[in-house]
């Protein structure tokens, strides 16, 4: 079989790879359609890959933009002739809706609340210039309305999409939380609705040895988002992480894997840029906690961040804000949960006077991981769903 991976964003993406290997182990040729990927992408998953060249004003069905799209994806289905679409996300879905293939929809995000994040981010906009003077507010606010405007229409349309697109169509997803919420969207359609977790593959840990003990505390927080960027991933808040370590002496280390800066303001802080997914885990096994340290936020219990299962992986001990509930729930007791920064910060000068108690907790949540958080556990899903196509 043929199978087309369609995509609003481009590649890497481990999700889209995963799937397409999986399929690809077991005989059907895939490809990949989505933004170009020229410069960032050496793998050879994909038999053939082709760009698709998705705007801000085709995904809010603008018909001047979203007739543009379509063209171009209208030339990859001519070219690759697919006997089944793997559509990633609403915006595919609801574009490959409109040709007669038959389709399965993996919501990553779960749009219709994803969505809603725009309404906060114009409240997090501040006003530009130096002073909120008249002039500046005059400016300001028509910009700031007319966003909220914009963001209101985009809720409304994406939320549409996502329940037509799950009504009609076999959908996978990423957590049961997310596939509960999807099933009532649905029309209560529980027979098309899968969950494929975000687990790493077999082939990505099974080189991995026993974690060993570590004399000294050490954290990492793998994440590319970055402490700047809170407007744009405000579920995503980690503002004031890199303070809590540089102004305590007795929590240990950081290590931040996928931000980038030129030089550290701490010698407890430490930035490592992005790394290749062996290199990523090279890197967690010299630490002993992975941390998911984003401010508590009403989203948190449609997430579910894949770093924690490859933090797992990795032998780190799992610490991660209280309101991130699919994670606690994956992991069970393998992960520890704190309400602020300052709980945090006290956890962490527990373990670093007690490093016996927490190598055992790591060796715990390794042996976990490779029993329990393995893709292939769950891949089987996705040709269920091809199935019932």
């Amino acid at each position: 079989m043929r199978i087309l991976h369609l995509s609003d964003e481009g590649l890497p993406d481990w999700r889209i790879e995963k799937s397409a290997i999986s399929a690809s182990n077991v005989g059907h040729e895939v490809m990949f359609g989505g933004r170009n990927t020229t410069n960032y992408y050496n793998r050879n998953t994909f038999s053939k890959i082709y760009k698709i060249n998705w705007t801000a004003k085709a995904r809010l069905r603008i018909p001047l933009y979203w007739r543009s799209v379509k063209k171009q994806f209208e030339r990859v289905i001519r070219e690759t002739k697919p006997d089944l679409v793997h559509a990633h996300n609403i915006f595919s879905a609801k574009m490959i809706s409109e040709f007669d293939i038959p389709f399965v929809y993996d919501d990553h995000e779960y749009w219709s609340r994803h969505s809603q994040l725009l309404t906060e981010m114009v409240g997090k906009l501040s006003w530009r210039g130096k002073a909120k003077d008249n002039n500046n507010i005059a400016v300001e606010l028509p910009r700031k309305v007319r966003r909220l405007l914009i963001n209101n229409y985009a809720i409304r349309l994406w939320t549409k999409w996502e329940k037509e697109i799950v009504s009609s169509h076999p959908t996978i997803t990423v957590s049961d939380e997310i596939a509960q919420g999807l099933m009532v969207i649905g029309n209560n359609n529980s027979k098309k609705v899968f969950v494929v977790p975000n687990f790493p593959m077999r082939d990505e840990v099974k080189h991995s040895e026993k974690p060993g003990f570590h004399n000294r505390l050490s954290s990492v927080y793998a994440g590319g988002e970055g402490g700047y960027n809170k407007e744009k991933y405000p579920n995503r808040n980690i503002d004031g992480l890199t303070d809590i370590f540089s102004n305590h002496d007795n929590i240990g280390d950081l290590t931040i894997i996928g931000w980038k800066e030129e030089k550290s303001s701490s010698s407890k802080v430490k930035y490592m840029g992005y790394l290749a997914r062996e290199y990523m885990y090279n890197e967690m096994f010299k630490h002993s906690i992975g941390l998911i340290p984003w401010k508590k936020h009403w989203s948190h219990v449609f997430v579910s961040p894949n770093k924690a299962y490859e933090y797992a992986h990795a032998g780190l001990f799992i610490m991660c804000t209280s309101s991130l509930k699919t994670v606690q729930e994956t992991l069970k007791n393998n992960c520890s949960t704190f309400e602020g920064y300052d709980d945090m910060a006290s956890e962490l000068e527990y373990y670093k006077d007690n490093m016996k108690e927490l190598y055992y907790k790591r060796l715990k949540v390794f042996e976990f991981a490779r029993d329990n958080l393995i893709w292939e556990k769950y891949s089987e899903n996705i040709f269920h769903a091809y199935k019932l196509c």
